[in-house]
C-alpha cells in the first residue's frame, strides 16, 4: 500500500475507538477498523472473537472521512460475537446482540446502508451473502402472543451466497439455502430453498436458479 493511501485511512479511521476495543478485546491486529461516526458499545462479559479476516464498522462505498449516516454495534452481556472473514457494516448499519444470545459471522459480506441486524436468539450469515440497504432481520417478536403459546425466539440460518434485496424482512426461526434470491420488499416468515427466487409479502418462491452475480 502506498504511503498516500496509508495516511488517508488512519484519517478516514476512528483511531483512538479502533485502537482501543482491538487492546481492550484482545484482538489480533488490524482485525477491526471502527470509522468515524460509529457508536460501540461491548460490554465487559461479552464476547467479540474474530477469526480471521477484519470487521469493519461504518464502512461507505464512497471515500472520504463524510458519512451521511452512524453505524450501531452493540454487544449486551454474555453476548457472543464471531466474525470469520471480512465482514462490513457499511454507514448507517446497525448490530444488536442480546444477552445469552449468539451472531455468527461467515465472512466475505456485508450488512448494508441502514439495515438492521438484532440477535435475541442465534442468528447465522454464510459466507459471501449480499444484504442489501434498509434490511430488517430480526430472530425475536419481542413479545407473546396468545399467552405465550408461541415461541417469542427462534433462530435464523443465512447460507453462503445469499442475496437479500432492498427493504426486506427477515423473521424469527427462518433458513435461507444457499444461493437464493430474496427479492426487494419481501417479509420471509417461511424458509427459502437453497438455489430459489423467492418474493412477496409473505415471501414464496417464484423460480428456481443456478447461480447469480
Amino acid at each position: 500500500m502506498k504511503k498516500k493511501s496509508i495516511v488517508k485511512k488512519l484519517f478516514d479511521v476512528d483511531c483512538l475507538k479502533t485502537f482501543y476495543y482491538r487492546l481492550r478485546l484482545q484482538l489480533p491486529r488490524n482485525s477491526i477498523f471502527i470509522y468515524h461516526q460509529s457508536n460501540v458499545s461491548v460490554d465487559k462479559k461479552a464476547i467479540l472473537r474474530i477469526e480471521k479476516g477484519k470487521l469493519i464498522i461504518n464502512d461507505s462505498w464512497f471515500g472520504g472521512r463524510a458519512r451521511r449516516y452512524k453505524s450501531e454495534l452493540r454487544l449486551d452481556h454474555d453476548a457472543t460475537l464471531i466474525c470469520q472473514g471480512n465482514f462490513s457494516l457499511y454507514q448507517g448499519a446497525s448490530i444488536y446482540v442480546a444477552p445469552n444470545a449468539k451472531l455468527v459471522l461467515k465472512g466475505n459480506g456485508f450488512l448494508n446502508t441502514n439495515s438492521t441486524l438484532n440477535c435475541f436468539n442465534y442468528i447465522e450469515i454464510g459466507e459471501g451473502a449480499n444484504i442489501s440497504d434498509n434490511v430488517c432481520i430480526t430472530d425475536s417478536d419481542n413479545h407473546y402472543i396468545d399467552d405465550k403459546k408461541d415461541k417469542m425466539s427462534a433462530p435464523i440460518i443465512i447460507y453462503n451466497n445469499v442475496w437479500i434485496g432492498m427493504n426486506v424482512t427477515i423473521l424469527k426461526g427462518v433458513t435461507i439455502g444457499e444461493g437464493a434470491i430474496v427479492g426487494a420488499g419481501s417479509v420471509v416468515t417461511k424458509d427459502v430453498p437453497a438455489g430459489c427466487v423467492a418474493v412477496g409479502n409473505p415471501a414464496k418462491v417464484i423460480k428456481e436458479i443456478s447461480s447469480w452475480s
